[in-house]
């Protein structure tokens, strides 16, 4: 099932930054960093922040992969993949529409929550403005 470019059968992570659930197309993460693991020297993306909400105590990472970079983000919590597919798809509202939260794909509806379907290709481009 396809819906406005957002291919259902593809495989998410979900996890959580800033107290928001949030989903990533799983070709855009390349690692997770749990309690404990070393991660990669330099810039790490504060993904509470560019959200607008502190981050608060964080434990994990993802490596992602975007614009040929890999950056570290942090965030709060990682769910188990999931593939979505029985989730409504709800596109992001035009008449909301800023620049600032073009990095907001759309929402996932999976039945008890709301998850926002980041594209990271944005995010960076927020954290460098």
């Amino acid at each position: 099932m396809e819906e406005k470019g957002i291919k259902q059968e593809e495989h998410y992570l979900v996890f959580e930054a800033g107290g928001y659930p949030l989903a990533a197309k799983l070709g855009q993460v390349r690692k997770a960093y749990f309690e404990g693991e070393a991660i990669p020297e330099g810039e790490i993306l504060e993904l509470g922040k560019i959200l607008g909400r502190g981050q608060g105590e964080s434990k994990y990472y993802l490596e992602v992969s975007a614009s040929g970079r890999k950056i570290p983000v942090r965030v709060n919590k990682i769910e188990p993949i999931k593939d979505l597919q029985l989730a409504v798809w709800l596109e992001f509202p035009r008449l909301m529409r800023r620049p600032d939260n073009k990095m907001l794909k759309g929402f996932f509806f999976d039945g008890s929550r709301m998850i926002a379907l980041l594209d990271f290709e944005q995010v960076f481009g927020a954290a460098r403005t």
